[in-house]
């Protein structure tokens, strides 16, 4: 027997938040990122905003827009993007595949899922170094950062910072 609701709607496709509460949400490259923890729904037009993320003991949540969501199944929640802070620790390489050094922080823009900036732990001559790189010279990021540039370029851009 079909579950319906009073505007006649059949509701035996439909999930519940308790379908989706707890579910694991996995980026576009198959990471886990955490377990879905609240469901954001609008007030006014009663539309599905999004959904928070619960990344684990110590770690900062986040919010992920209905936009960001690929599909919901009866198991996980699949994105159809790959969440940039998530990239934290990466190894940073130029165009050449010179090592430049390890991602310590991402900076986004605004409250959006793009990179203004990476901040790059890096040694030159034996000596700890932070280096400052713009999203805009990002080439790829896939299992590590491809950059745009050569190592001397970000060396020469972050003499002038």
């Amino acid at each position: 027997m079909s579950t319906k609701s009073i505007s006649g709607k059949n509701l035996d496709q439909a999930f519940t938040s308790d379908d989706l509460l707890g579910k694991d949400v996995i980026d576009a490259d198959g990471s886990v990122i955490g377990v879905a923890e609240k469901i954001f729904i609008d007030p006014n037009s009663l539309d599905f905003i999004g959904i928070s993320v619960d990344k684990g003991f110590l770690k900062q949540g986040l919010v992920i827009g209905k936009d960001y969501i690929e599909r919901v199944t009866a198991h996980v929640i699949f994105l159809r993007i790959k969440v940039v802070s998530e990239i934290k620790n990466m190894k940073v390489f130029d165009r050449n595949g010179v090592l430049i050094g390890r991602i310590r922080e991402v900076e986004l823009q605004g409250q959006k899922n793009e990179i203004a900036s990476l901040i790059i732990s890096s040694i030159i001559k034996g000596i700890p170094k932070k280096i400052l790189v713009s999203g805009a010279l990002i080439e790829k990021i896939g299992y590590n950062v491809i950059l745009r540039i050569t190592k001397g370029d970000i060396f020469e851009l972050n003499k002038k910072v």
